[in-house]
């Protein structure tokens, strides 16, 4: 069924398209997964009008908080609630439209809150875990499961790449996944020479900069998460043909390596000059020998003379 609906759009030339059949998607595409995604990072925001910055809050940010029963239930009561509350509209929206598996949902979703906290002083110095356990971990919304009987609960998709939330350098990808959320946003219908090709120069570096990161081990969450920005990217330079592709995702070579090979160098070369420093000690007691045999010989032809 899949295979025929893929030779239907090929033979109607439809590109960026996404087909849903009882409310689920047979093709999901990343233009349609970041705008969903940004109309998320959009229910609560801060906006620079001069002199004073307004605090933007769409009531659809309040459905998930449940933290007080005082007049307006349901009231988030401040950024770190509402943080906790989008993280919900992003696994629930991102699995109803394009059927994610659950390690893919917890990736987006972990990234989306780092970044989101770096947004607001002082919240860029939350630790993931700290926000886990006092926002996740005991949330009722999040021990509610997310499509009915039988689907984990957002906290076990969560789970599923929570070790995300103990990597030091999380906040690093923060600036690449701002940059893609800015790109798609910017070139939603656009083909070709899309605009802001400074900031797509901007990701190509920082993504060289994370590749080279000796955090960059093979099959770690890292290495995954890195994969994830790749892959987000070459989905929209297929379109946008002027931004500058990445360079292929690999490892730098171990540090431990080269120690290892020094020391493992070093007692052959002790060896070596053991050896050598005997055979020279042999050849120096030899010399001695024959000197002192000399001497003798030299005695006993005086002596006959």
């Amino acid at each position: 069924m899949v295979s025929v609906l893929i030779v239907i759009l090929n033979r109607l030339k439809i590109k960026n398209s996404i087909i849903y059949t009882y409310g689920k998607s047979i093709l999901s595409n990343s233009p349609f997964k970041y705008k969903d995604i940004n109309t998320i990072d959009g229910y609560f925001r801060e906006e620079n009008l001069g002199r004073a910055i307004i605090q933007i809050t769409d009531n659809t940010i309040q459905d998930y908080c449940y933290y007080r029963n005082n007049s307006g239930q349901g009231k988030c009561n401040d950024y770190l609630e509402k943080a906790s509350s989008g993280v919900i509209h992003l696994l629930k929206k991102l699995k109803d439209n394009y059927d994610l598996e659950y390690d893919k949902l917890s990736e987006y979703a972990i990234l989306w809150l780092r970044y989101k906290l770096n947004q607001k002083e002082p919240h860029y110095n939350t630790q993931l875990n700290e926000f886990y356990t006092k926002h996740i971990k005991n949330n009722n919304y999040y021990n509610e499961k997310i499509n009915g009987d039988g689907s984990p609960t957002y906290k076990d998709i969560i789970d599923t790449k929570k070790d995300l939330m103990d990597i030091k350098e999380m906040t690093k990808f923060s600036y690449p996944f701002k940059l893609l959320l800015l790109l798609y946003d910017k070139n939603n219908n656009k083909s070709g020479n899309c605009d802001h090709l400074d900031n797509a120069n901007r990701f190509a570096n920082k993504f060289e900069e994370l590749n080279k990161d000796y955090n960059n081990i093979e099959g770690s969450s890292y290495n995954k998460l890195l994969y994830r920005l790749s892959d987000d990217y070459n989905n929209l330079i297929t379109k946008c043909t002027n931004f500058p592709p990445l360079p292929e995702i690999k490892t730098p070579p171990s540090k431990l390596i080269p120690a290892l090979s020094t020391f493992s160098v070093i007692p052959v070369f002790l060896g070596i000059a053991y050896k050598y420093s005997l055979f020279g000690i042999d050849k120096l007691f030899q010399r001695q020998y024959i000197r002192k045999k000399l001497k003798k010989v030299k005695k006993k032809l005086k002596l006959n003379i």
